[in-house]
């Protein structure tokens, strides 16, 4: 009995060693790095689409783009190649009930690639014109009633609906 406390008196302070030498090991605990700070609804919104109508044919590409003036603070989008023939940049506004509505605006004479001039407006929906899921169900009124003649182009008026899709 008196061998195996002398034993057991032996292995105490090893133990005590390897434990302290194991506590002493373990990594000192570095701050994580900061998350990159959320992106805007306007930084999420901006990008390249491929639009469809709605039975899902393909009908041109599109781009939207971004821009903030620091002046007015103010947040814009420029669409290219809206409806595959507009391009134009209107003021972006925040809607309570509407987080990610996107608005077309209202444009009494907007000329298209072809030098052609039009009405083109978008209203206010719950459905269109809300960014869902990198996905803008578009609705907008398109019309050449008041150039037609003068334009000698064949009368054209459309309650249209497209689907806007972001590429990544």
């Amino acid at each position: 009995m008196k061998q195996v406390n002398k034993q057991v008196k032996k292995l105490i302070p090893v133990c005590m060693i390897g434990v302290s030498s194991l506590v002493a090991c373990t990594k000192d605990k570095t701050p994580a790095a900061p998350a990159p700070p959320e992106p805007t609804k306007w930084e999420k919104i901006a990008g390249h689409y491929k639009v469809y109508d709605t039975t899902g044919v393909y009908l041109y590409d599109m781009n939207l783009i971004h821009t903030h003036n620091d002046v007015t603070n103010r947040d814009s989008i420029r669409f290219e190649n809206f409806d595959g023939e507009f391009t134009f940049t209107t003021q972006q506004e925040e809607f309570g009930n509407l987080p990610m509505y996107v608005a077309i605006g209202g444009w009494d004479t907007l000329f298209d690639s072809n030098n052609k001039r039009w009405k083109l407006s978008g209203g206010l929906f719950t459905y269109y014109n809300n960014f869902h899921n990198d996905t803008i169900p578009l609705r907008f009124q398109k019309t050449n009633i008041n150039y037609y003649i003068m334009d000698i182009t064949p009368y054209y008026a459309c309650d249209c609906k497209q689907i806007a899709v972001k590429q990544h």
